[in-house]
């Protein structure tokens, strides 16, 4: 997959601070799948770098770079949270470690922590020691998906970066620049928006053609009833990727809620407008929302109850009972 180099307008902030001198602590959020791992990586390219550009960005041939991409820098420390598991205090203290020495290469000493709301506490007041008086030469980026997780004494501290945001037409752009034809790429960018990656790792797993065959069993189940949505949720519980699911629902029933409200310029399905602007005009508000906030608290459902099933018979027999009489509706694809 190749790299992407922000526009230089929307990296100017980003600029600004590296000509002004970047803070000592710094914050990047975004959600998993948006480009902030890419915007990282080219800011600590740039930091270390002997001779970065005028736009700010990394030479990619001086020492350090070449460092970089031989991924053996001495000056770069990246602490990382497995999957499901925690950053330990003795990560935190061998990072504090590697801060205090003069660096051996570059004009500073680089840390990175990700996702930085994975440190356990001890680990958080371990580093939060270091932020309070942080080695002269020592930058510390925290990269993070839920900062209002970290400690308020930590945030504090960070110096929030101005990271560009991808608007949809630039996600349409960057996925054709990876091989997506222009038609699956704007589909993609309409539901994933700001999270490209995702996007593309969803392309690459088939997702398009997934995404109409859950749909069309979706928008077909209110006329089938309740019995159809119980075999369905038997059915999706063995081999479905439940979260992946819930992104689809949660983007069909925002899609719903737009139309009812008549905001038509932000639908995210438009190849099945005809058919949700039926159900639309027909579905009980009450139980559409009732609906949507079932799906929004599923991850917390699924750390809490292992009857996959059962969860899904709940979320498929609501979703069903948004129409009264379970209305049929056809399918426009």
């Amino acid at each position: 997959m190749s790299a992407h180099r922000p526009p230089p307008a929307e990296w100017q902030p980003i600029q600004s601070l590296l000509q002004a001198g970047l803070p000592q602590a710094m914050l990047a959020v975004g959600e998993s799948g948006t480009l902030i791992g890419q915007y990282c990586d080219d800011l600590q390219q740039a930091a270390l770098c002997f001779a970065p550009s005028a736009q700010g960005l990394s030479c990619g041939t001086c020492r350090s770079c070449r460092l970089l991409a031989e991924g053996n820098h001495p000056d770069l420390l990246v602490i990382t949270a497995e999957t499901g598991k925690r950053i330990a205090i003795e990560s935190v203290r061998h990072a504090n470690d590697f801060l205090a020495f003069t660096p051996q290469v570059s004009a500073r000493r680089w840390l990175r922590v990700e996702p930085a709301e994975a440190m356990t506490a001890a680990a958080a007041n371990a580093l939060l020691k270091t932020l309070e008086e942080p080695a002269a030469r020592a930058h510390i980026l925290l990269l993070s998906e839920r900062p209002s997780q970290l400690l308020a004494t930590i945030r504090s501290r960070l110096q929030k970066l101005p990271f560009p945001a991808l608007r949809l037409g630039q996600c349409v752009v960057w996925l054709e620049g990876q091989g997506i034809p222009p038609a699956e790429a704007l589909l993609l960018s309409r539901q994933f928006a700001n999270r490209p990656l995702r996007a593309w790792q969803l392309w690459e797993s088939g997702w398009v053609t997934l995404r109409q065959t859950w749909i069309d069993t979706l928008l077909n189940l209110p006329r089938q009833g309740p019995v159809a949505a119980l075999r369905l949720a038997d059915n999706w519980a063995k081999d479905t990727d439940l979260l992946l699911l819930r992104e689809l629902m949660l983007s069909l029933l925002a899609d719903l809620l737009r139309l009812r409200n008549h905001h038509l310029d932000s639908i995210v399905h438009l190849d099945y407008l005809q058919s949700l602007e039926a159900m639309a005009q027909s579905a009980q508000a009450t139980s559409l929302w009732e609906t949507l906030e079932g799906w929004i608290r599923l991850p917390e459902s699924l750390v809490q109850n292992r009857n996959v099933g059962m969860m899904l018979e709940t979320l498929l027999l609501s979703w069903v009972g948004i129409w009264s009489g379970g209305k049929a509706h056809g399918i426009t694809s």
